[in-house]
């Protein structure tokens, strides 16, 4: 076709054409007041241009048009239509039809079409879209569908505007993670959508590894999608798994189901169905989860989980798990009853006052044994279990706030629970009185502040309780046991009346003077006092009985304390500077940072018989009858102490020390440096008792932490040294020391050094990727990517959950990512590989020495762009054998994902082959094969 001469015959068309087209839309207008109501005329062509150039080519033709609005009546057309094409558009007056030609495009109010050509038919009230045929015979310009949030590429497509119904060839249309293939489509005016030849898939190519096939199928928009009979494809090959019909969700929101209960066999449970049960979704702010197992020797139990989340306040997660295991044989029960309790709750405090948070892990101790899990592998490692409920308020307009708080520490290996409940604070920020009547604010006076803070507390403990008091003083008349006492009802009270509490007070008042410009000075004075609502009462020594007798008086009792304290601290630097003459040095410096500190704090002797806080008893009489005195606390073991015996009058010291180098940096274009750290933090700290009777200097304590080779590999180190010697007080045959003590004689008085190494560590750790080697200028940008893989990916829970893993998450994944990146496997780095070791050494006198070591790797390789393994372990020096270790192996197959997880060996030993399709919508499609430790 000659488009050149087409274009001068279409420019005089279109200005005769433009004549009778308003005379026809007028009568058509006229004719709308019959009863059957006509289609509309033509549109017309606004601001038209009848002097078109006599031009070889045709460009970009754009048209609007806007239905003039008319009192008489109303039409098919509701709204305006804009179209427009940008190779041509035709006019077919006679027949009423208007062609549009190369990416022509429609809008008309929330339907939106896009394809090669569209044919608008007036008298059928019809859009028709198809795709074109490129040079090389393939199809271009497919129509693009989009009606509200649905959107259908198609072959070609028939739309009628006045019923709102289609049908439409060859279809793709999303439905949130699903697509939707159809060979015939049949749209009402409901959006409900007919297909014939359909296949539903989570797979986003244009040919799916996957599909569940259906000969017909009907989608209800924002509901669900109902099947008839239909199988499963996988690669185009037909599989068994099918069913005469089937309901597939469409989850804009959540809604109520049943959740499909896994299936298997374990050697020492039998066979079972787990996690079956049924989701309720309340409301859009909580839903319900009741989820049950149960196996075939005897075996069963129940999980309550919910979620709940209230917009700009709170939200939360809480779940309750039961589990009653047959561990013995079919003809010799032995049944163990546990349960767990989780409960996450976190404010969104966006202004308010008050905040109230819970995070609660506790339940029986043996359930961890009884119930490890295979999708947690670090909980069955873990020994204990931490719990606490705060809610903290700041009373408006005041300087204080209050807090409560009842938490609980769970040892689930030796079966013990220390529990606060409660535990109340009242707190006042600190005040400065004389501040206003300053002008600088900078005065030592001005600076003088001060403070309160009240606690009170009741602690309760299952502990094994002791029969002595002081230095192994033996109590004739106290209640031992020896044995960790049970958490249950039928102990509640017993462990009520044993508890401790408390109330506490404290006002600190200090301020801070500077002194000869570089010198701060810090004096200050704190008071303290505690109240108790009983004390103890010590009966000497009775030979009869080999003890002592302590009684509990109740009744008020308060004890106060003060002392007194001084700070003196200044920094000085050193600087050692190399090859002065050469202007570029590639070493410019050394700097050498140190910050001494003196201190001085006082306070009296607080067990004064005037203070009443000790009484003078008689503990030991020996056979000739000298007796042993001994000054003991009537507040021995309680909440918050007794004021300390003795008088202080001591003196700290401490010396931390920095060592930088400045070194040039490689750079062509200007001479720049970089800090360098050759040692971060070397401290030294002591402290001397001038009022002590003996023993009066403190143990040397040494700590420091460093890194090397461009912070890859950090070091912290550790040490406390005693300045005195030991005595053996009393040995056995084998001349091995029993009890020993210190003598208040200096070590290096008697030539052994400056004292004995009581305790030393030296810990290693590094996070080594490929991309951190890689010579990346900020390595400090590396070592936190390296950080944040290590929290990454390899966590036993994906295996469990089907999660999504890759790189292509779309917003949905990526929210999913950083809400918990724990769950994700990165497969931009092709390794990473962390490193920690630990060395300590301890040594008390006489006594023997013990060295501990430990070792802990984990880390990812990446194989292939699918192909990801990762592994964690550690090694036991003491039993020269491997620590629990755990290998897992990733396998990205598209829409589809393949999580392997193997602990070789050890109490936990087990297996587990996943593949799962990605999508959670169909999270119940997959293949899963366990062994775990229950069949060990």
């Amino acid at each position: 076709m000659n488009f050149s001469q087409n274009l001068k015959a279409l420019v005089f068309r279109k200005y005769v054409l433009l004549q009778l087209l308003f005379c026809v839309f007028s009568l058509s207008l006229w004719a709308q007041e019959q009863p059957r109501q006509a289609q509309p005329a033509l549109p017309t062509q606004e601001n038209d241009t009848t002097n078109l150039p006599q031009a070889d080519t045709l460009q970009t033709d754009t048209l609007r048009v806007n239905l003039p609005a008319t009192p008489q009546a109303q039409g098919d057309i509701t709204t305006t239509i804009n179209y427009n094409a940008k190779d041509s558009i035709l006019f077919d007056a006679a027949n009423r039809i208007v062609y549009l030609y190369g990416n022509a495009k429609i809008d008309y109010g929330d339907i939106k079409l896009e394809a090669a050509q569209i044919t608008i038919d007036w008298n059928q009230s019809t859009l028709t879209a198809v795709g074109v045929k490129d040079s090389l015979g393939q199809e271009t310009g497919k129509p693009v569908f989009t009606q509200g949030a649905e959107t259908f590429v198609t072959d070609n497509i028939r739309y009628n505007f006045k019923n709102r119904k289609a049908v439409i060839r060859g279809v793709v249309t999303q439905q949130q993670e699903a697509y939707i293939h159809g060979n015939v489509v049949k749209k009402d005016a409901d959006n409900q959508l007919y297909i014939r030849g359909a296949r539903y898939t989570t797979c986003n190519l244009e040919h799916p590894h996957f599909y569940i096939e259906a000969g017909k199928l009907k989608m209800l928009p924002k509901d669900k999608i109902i099947a008839g009979p239909f199988h499963l494809r996988i690669a185009d090959v037909p599989t068994p798994f099918g069913f005469l019909f089937g309901m597939f969700p469409v989850p804009r929101k959540r809604v109520s189901g049943v959740l499909i209960p896994t299936y298997g066999e374990e050697r020492l449970r039998g066979f079972f169905l787990r996690d079956g049960g049924y989701y309720f979704a309340i409301n859009e702010n909580i839903d319900l989860a009741l989820t049950g197992e149960i196996y075939t020797k005897g075996s069963r139990g129940f999980q309550i989980a919910s979620n709940y989340r209230q917009r700009y306040q709170y939200g939360g997660n809480f779940s309750l798990r039961f589990n009653r295991q047959n561990a013995g044989s079919e003809s010799n029960d032995d049944i163990r009853r546990d349960f767990w309790v989780n409960w996450s709750h976190n404010p969104e405090s966006r202004g308010r006052n008050s905040r109230f948070s819970a995070s609660v892990n506790f339940g029986t101790s043996s359930f961890t044994q009884n119930n490890p899990s295979i999708n947690n592998f670090e909980r069955n490692l873990n020994q204990q279990f931490s719990s606490s409920i705060n809610y903290s308020n700041s009373l408006p307009g005041t300087p204080f706030n209050i807090s409560a708080r009842a938490s609980m520490v769970q040892d689930i290996v030796q079966r013990t629970a220390d529990i606060l409940l409660p535990d109340i604070g009242l707190n006042m920020q600190r005040q400065y009185p004389f501040r206003s009547l300053g002008k600088t604010g900078r005065s030592w006076w001005e600076q003088i502040n001060f403070s309160y803070t009240g606690a009170a507390t009741n602690r309760i403990t299952n502990r094994p309780q002791t029969a002595t008091v002081g230095n192994g003083v033996t109590v004739t008349n106290a209640v031992v046991n020896e044995d960790v006492t049970p958490l249950n009802l039928d102990n509640a009270s017993y462990l009520l009346r044993n508890a401790n509490n408390g109330i506490r007070h404290s006002i600190p008042v200090s301020t801070t003077v500077n002194l000869f410009k570089y010198f701060a000075f810090s004096p200050s004075f704190n008071y303290q006092e505690v109240w108790y609502f009983r004390k103890l009462q010590y009966s000497d020594y009775d030979p009869a009985t080999k003890g002592i007798r302590v009684d509990t008086v109740d009744g008020f009792s308060r004890a106060g304390s003060w002392n007194l304290s001084a700070g003196l601290n200044t920094k000085i630097y050193g600087f050692f500077y190399f090859n002065k003459k050469n202007p570029e040095p590639k070493i410019q410096a050394i700097r050498h940072l140190m910050i001494p500190s003196i201190s001085f704090g006082y306070a009296p002797d607080f067990s004064d018989p005037r203070y009443g806080n000790f009484q003078d008893v008689v503990v030991r009489v020996d056979e000739n009858g000298n007796e042993t005195r001994q000054a003991l606390s009537v507040y021995q073991g309680f909440a918050y102490g007794a004021p300390q015996a003795g008088r202080q009058g001591s003196i700290g010291f401490s010396l931390t020390n920095n060592f930088e180098m400045k070194v040039r940096e490689k750079n062509d274009t200007a001479v720049t440096y970089k800090k360098v750290p050759l040692l971060e933090r070397l401290s030294l700290s002591t402290s001397y008792n001038t009022l002590a009777d003996s023993l009066k200097l403190q143990p040397i304590s040494i700590s420091g932490n460093t890194s090397i080779l461009n912070n890859l590999i950090m070091i912290n180190f550790g040490g406390r040294l005693n300045p005195y010697v030991y005595r053996k007080d009393s040995v056995n045959a084998n001349n091995e020391v029993i009890r020993q003590s210190r003598v208040d004689q200096f070590a290096i008085a008697t030539g052994r050094g400056l004292g004995t190494l009581e305790q030393a560590s030296i810990g290693f750790s590094t996070s080594l990727s490929s991309q951190g080697l890689k010579g990346n200028p900020n390595r400090e940008d590396a070592a936190t990517t390296a950080a944040t893989a290590n929290r990454r990916g390899m966590n036993e829970e994906l295996l469990g959950q089907g999660d999504p893993i890759g790189e292509d998450l779309g917003q949905q994944g990526l929210a999913y990512r950083y809400s918990d990146p724990n769950e994700y496997v990165d497969f931009t780095l092709p390794w990473s590989l962390r490193l920690n070791y630990t060395l300590s050494y301890q040594k008390t006198g006489y006594f023997a020495s013990n060295i501990t070591q430990s070792a802990n790797f984990s880390g990812d390789l990446k194989i292939t762009d699918n192909w990801k393994i990762g592994y964690s372990s550690g090694y036991d020096f003491r039993a020269h054998e491997f620590t629990a270790t755990r290998l897992s192996i990733y396998r990205d197959l598209h829409c589809w994902q393949m999580n392997v997880n193997w602990v070789p060996f050890g109490r936990y030993q087990s297996f587990s082959l996943d593949i799962r399709v990605k999508a959670s919508i169909l999270q119940d499609l997959k293949l899963s094969r366990r062994r775990n430790f229950w069949d060990n």
